[in-house]
């Protein structure tokens, strides 16, 4: 079995048998699997959503391409499309909904918290046996 890794092993045998060692070095960079160095913030999720199963990777850390390589990307994979502004939409909503549900709860947290101290209105009452 092939090695996925290695642009050159889906190559059809017959071509790759006709490259020269130079020509084969050539293709290999210009081929090259692409190198994600290990980031600080890596989280990869998958999710089931409406039956369908969708991923969504984070990565994060110190920018290391080049101004060139910036710019490629940023045409390549812009970041104003219909689905980024969707999901930007989505993750909006879904933000508003938890800090409304965490409010709530904090406000119930604070009303059963105030229930169980003394009133501020002064010293407490005797206690009757």
């Amino acid at each position: 079995m092939a090695d996925i890794s290695d642009p050159l092993a889906r190559l059809p045998p017959e071509i790759l048998e006709a490259l020269t060692p130079e020509q084969r070095a050539a293709v290999w960079e210009a081929a090259r699997p692409g190198t994600w160095r290990r980031h600080p913030v890596n989280l990869r999720l998958s999710l089931p959503i409406l039956g369908i199963r969708l991923f969504l990777t984070v990565v994060g850390g110190a920018e290391h391409r080049t101004n060139r390589r910036r710019r490629r990307d940023r045409r390549i994979h812009p970041l104003v499309t219909f689905p980024n502004v969707v999901f930007l939409l989505c993750m909006l909503a879904l933000s508003i909904v938890i800090g409304l549900v965490a409010l709530a709860a904090w406000d119930e947290i604070l009303v059963f918290v105030r229930s169980l101290a003394p009133s501020a209105g002064g010293p407490l009452p005797p206690r009757m046996h």
